[in-house]
């Protein structure tokens, strides 16, 4: 008896399932086939390597464009963060043509990154410039305070045809010695360089020797130039007051410039730069200073 068309249907569905298998397995195991299907799941592997690289390049340029943005350098120190900082700006400067930015700004920041912040709120001086100053914050009874020419709450005012944060080291460094003396925290730099403008101390080369003999006297202190020798500096310091020493170009400066030096011991002096932080915050030997100092003179209370 003849089957049926839809039984020889079934049978031949049968045996096609029946012989793939083996036809399958038969493939698989002829060599060219084998080589096929190992290039296959090699280039699958390659494949998924490139995308999980291509993820993991994506997100650390991502996560390093906010930590710059943001300025957070986990693995920098505050000096290197500010040398980063800095150099950014610098660049913003250079490629912007910005001529906001006088050129005595762009050579302090160039020499000096602690000035970053100075250089770069200079655009918004007028916020900054004769409004009320407070420096009682910065000063401890028995302690000669640290100020910085070019702290924003004076460094824009003018003294003479410059700013005080360039050009105000002399009258920075007589405000922290008459803070000192007298513990008027009404006075600060800019008071100070109104002070030296107004009594003639002010010069076309800056400020005038006689601002810390004639200067200290009108201020009620006493000022007298003394010799360049470790025991004379020293005697100044034990008698209480402090030196104010004019610095050639140096360690300090490129030009000319004023520092403090507050006390001493046997590791050397203790000096108060009003434009470096970074000088303030180590001592110095008296053959490193005495290289450099074309004057001093002792400043006392009167």
């Amino acid at each position: 008896m003849y089957a049926k068309k839809s039984d020889l249907q079934i049978i031949s569905v049968e045996r096609e399932a029946a012989f793939l298998p083996a036809q399958r397995s038969s493939f698989q195991r002829h060599p060219a086939a084998k080589a096929s299907i190992k290039r296959r799941r090699k280039r699958k592997r390659q494949m998924r390597r490139r995308i999980i690289t291509g993820a993991i390049v994506s997100a650390a340029a991502v996560f390093l464009f906010m930590c710059y943005r943001a300025d957070l350098f986990g693995g920098l120190s505050e000096s290197e963060t500010r040398h980063v900082k800095a150099e950014r700006l610098q660049k913003k400067i250079e490629t912007s043509g910005q001529r906001e930015y006088p050129e005595e700004l762009k050579e302090l920041l160039e020499q000096n990154e602690e000035a970053y912040d100075f250089v770069k709120d200079y655009p918004n001086r007028d916020s900054y410039k004769g409004k009320d100053i407070d420096i009682s914050g910065d000063c401890k009874e028995g302690s000669v305070p640290l100020l910085m020419q070019w702290d924003k709450r004076w460094g824009y005012d003018l003294y003479g045809d410059a700013m005080i944060g360039i050009a105000g080291c002399g009258p920075t460094c007589m405000t922290m010695a008459y803070v000192y003396h007298t513990g008027d925290t009404q006075m600060n730099p800019r008071s100070m360089a109104e002070f030296a403008q107004e009594n003639g101390f002010h010069t076309a080369d800056g400020t005038s020797w006689d601002f810390w003999t004639l200067g200290a006297s009108a201020l009620g202190l006493y000022g007298e130039v003394i010799s360049l020798s470790e025991n004379a500096m020293k005697g100044v310091l034990d008698a209480g007051g402090v030196i104010v020493c004019s610095m050639a170009p140096g360690d300090f400066t490129t030009t000319g410039h004023f520092i403090l030096l507050r006390g001493y011991d046997e590791n050397g002096f203790f000096v108060n730069d009003p434009n470096r932080e970074k000088n303030s915050g180590k001592q110095w030997d008296y053959d490193t200073l005495a290289s450099q100092i074309k004057n001093l003179w002792g400043i006392y209370p009167s």
